[in-house]
């Protein structure tokens, strides 16, 4: 398996993230991943998280789970959560699963800025 590596970033829009994720997202690399994102969560200031899965290469059904969760504990508090830029492997999954009815997908990052 590889590494899962996360880059944050601030959008030029206030309240804000964008998540870059790189590698592969699945029970291996969630620990990591909660322990980067968690502060962000909590962080009310942060309106807006955007996950950029340009350079996301695999994910699973925990990966996913992982993103649900996030989605909802963001929308507790009137918060978003977006998805951009997946290559089709990630994709057929994200839709198959049926992701994309309660998380809004890009095709792009600028798309999703601009929304």
């Amino acid at each position: 398996m590889s590494e899962l590596t996360v880059a944050l970033s601030d959008a030029s829009a206030p309240g804000i993230k964008v998540v870059s994720l790189t590698g592969e997202m699945d029970e291996s690399s969630l620990e990591g991943l909660k322990a980067q994102l968690d502060p962000l969560l909590n962080d009310l200031n942060i309106k807006v998280l955007l996950f950029d899965f340009t350079q996301l290469e695999f994910i699973n059904s925990k990966g996913i789970g992982y993103l649900v969760s996030i989605h909802t504990h963001l929308s507790k508090d009137q918060r978003e959560m977006k998805i951009a830029s997946a290559n089709e492997a990630v994709m057929d999954v994200i839709t198959l699963v049926g992701l994309t009815t309660i998380i809004k997908y890009f095709n792009t990052v600028e798309e999703a800025l601009q929304v």
